[in-house]
């Protein structure tokens, strides 16, 4: 039986990495499977949400005015096809100001410094050089506001028992509020939308996976060194992190019958945003799924 789960992952390593090179070729892009328009206030041309206490504080009080927490600049709204009416009134923000800090070269958020070529995503390569501010707008500031996305009112009670079960077995704090999904190392908990913004169940089920997929890289658990030894978003560590905690995630839903149509579209439109931050190397993606395979193993034994 030697060689039998090396040449699995082997033929699931190839079968993901054609999957992905399908997504890439058929444009498929990733999108959450969440209503992203509630809670902390994001850019939704960019994606970002606005960090600092701040700016926080202020577009909360703002987002609560309006009933929706998008906002962004001027021009931003205007190639969204959402001219910003005449007369309202925008919103000061405060923002970091970056510098490579091998060439003094202004970086912003780019992973590459346009000027000498370095990699802005290792630590120490661009330094903090002020504060720079920009006006934003509410959503609702413009003449053809962006829709809000309904969720079908997604109930983890009912429906994919198996997939529930799994979770309720694992027993990790899962925490229901705001519109992020993610995993905390430090304090060791997920976070998670509330059940209802998502667009439907299995979405729900699928995120859910994925991040317990991250919990069970904790130090007490399977010891991955992309939980454990955090080196930033945006590195190859974490890179790899996502990569396996997205097969982890497309393996533990077909295991619990978690399916719809599109759901593998998104898995592989996933993978492959974060398989450029990597090299092409079908090795790392046999690695990958190695990992997922203990995922797996540890969440269904």
């Amino acid at each position: 039986m030697a060689g039998t789960f090396e040449e699995t992952d082997h033929r699931i390593a190839e079968q993901l990495i054609a999957s992905m090179d399908d997504a890439i070729a058929r444009g498929v892009k990733w999108v959450a499977g969440w209503d992203r328009t509630s809670g902390f206030p994001v850019n939704p041309t960019t994606g970002r949400t606005y960090g600092g206490s701040y700016n926080g504080v202020i577009l909360l009080m703002a987002a609560a005015q309006w009933g929706d927490s998008r906002f962004a600049g001027y021009g931003q709204w205007k190639k969204k096809g959402n001219k910003v009416k005449a007369g309202e009134k925008g919103i000061a923000i405060f923002f970091p100001k970056f510098k490579c800090s091998g060439c003094n070269h202004a970086v912003g958020y780019a992973k590459k410094c346009k000027s000498c070529g370095a990699d802005l995503t290792k630590r120490g390569a661009k330094r903090m050089a002020g504060f720079g501010h920009s006006t934003v707008f509410n959503n609702q500031q413009g003449e053809n506001p962006m829709p809000t996305a309904e969720g079908s009112g997604a109930n983890p009670a009912e429906g994919y028992e198996a997939a529930a079960a799994i979770i309720a077995k694992a027993g990790a704090d899962v925490r229901h509020g705001g519109n992020r999904a993610a995993y905390s190392p430090t304090g060791d908990y997920i976070t998670l939308p509330e059940p209802s913004a998502f667009t439907d169940s299995a979405a729900y089920w699928s995120t859910s996976m994925h991040e317990h997929a991250h919990w069970t890289g904790a130090a007490s658990r399977l010891n991955r060194p992309g939980i454990t030894n955090f080196s930033g978003f945006g590195s190859e560590s974490y890179a790899y992190e996502e990569l396996v905690a997205e097969i982890s995630a497309s393996f533990l839903c077909k295991h619990a019958g978690v399916k719809r149509e599109g759901l593998d579209d998104q898995h592989a439109a996933y993978l492959a945003s974060w398989r450029k931050s990597l090299s092409n190397d079908p090795a790392i993606i046999r690695k990958a799924v190695g990992e997922a395979g203990k995922v797996l193993r540890y969440l269904t034994k």
